[in-house]
């Protein structure tokens, strides 16, 4: 979800000024950056992870009317997605990026948890938490605006996510299992640092409507 906004905000800043048609809409940025990961939801009816929905194509198809009808408005939006697959997966392991054409295997599989893997986790938080802070988006995100209960959709993400995994280990060994390694202790700790901000997003959006209707 922290790169899927620093790279959304980069293309961005890439399309001219008088075309970007004003500001992101945050939560669906960090929603579409981790999308690509329902097949991990999809296993029962066969989808096999990092295959179908890591796909260029599959995606470029997709959006062909997202970008008929928003044209530039819609690039920063089709980034936050491709590069879940583009570039996190690509890293650190091996997707089925140019499915269907090609059903072979594309990555330099770094590995996870790894010293890269936790290095570029650490550093996409830290960069989208300056971008998020310097851009004005943070307090934005941090007021009452009803519009920050769409936060719960990357929030709702993060959780269903977690129970995933949490759900093929149980939550003690997957406690032990984050204890067991100095690496997988800190993207725990960036992993909480991101719950918690989208959560009291979630509840300023909460918040706003109750304050609205007293």
């Amino acid at each position: 979800m922290a790169w899927a906004y620093v790279w959304a905000m980069i293309a961005w800043a890439l399309i001219p000024i008088a075309k970007r048609g004003g500001k992101l809409f945050i939560p669906l940025i960090l929603a579409l950056g981790i999308l690509p990961d329902v097949d991990l939801l999809l296993g029962d009816i066969g989808v096999v992870h990092r295959t179908v929905t890591h796909s260029f194509f599959l995606w470029a198809v997709l959006f062909v009317p997202v970008f008929v009808i928003f044209r530039f408005k819609a690039i920063p939006y089709f980034v936050a997605v491709v590069q879940h697959f583009a570039f996190g997966d690509f890293l650190m392991g091996k997707v089925m990026i140019f499915w269907p054409f090609n059903s072979k295997f594309y990555g330099l599989s770094f590995g996870m948890p790894s010293l890269v893997d936790v290095t570029l986790e650490t550093a996409g938080l830290l960069l989208a938490a300056g971008i998020i802070i310097f851009n004005g988006d943070l307090r934005r995100l941090l007021s009452l605006d009803k519009k920050n209960v769409f936060m719960l959709l990357p929030l709702l993400a993060l959780l269903v996510s977690t129970l995933f995994f949490i759900s093929h280990l149980s939550l003690s060994p997957f406690v032990e299992y984050i204890l067991s390694s100095k690496l997988l202790i800190v993207m725990a700790l960036a992993n909480f640092v991101l719950f918690v901000f989208l959560a009291v997003s979630t509840l300023q959006g909460l918040r706003a409507f109750r304050h609205r209707t007293s």
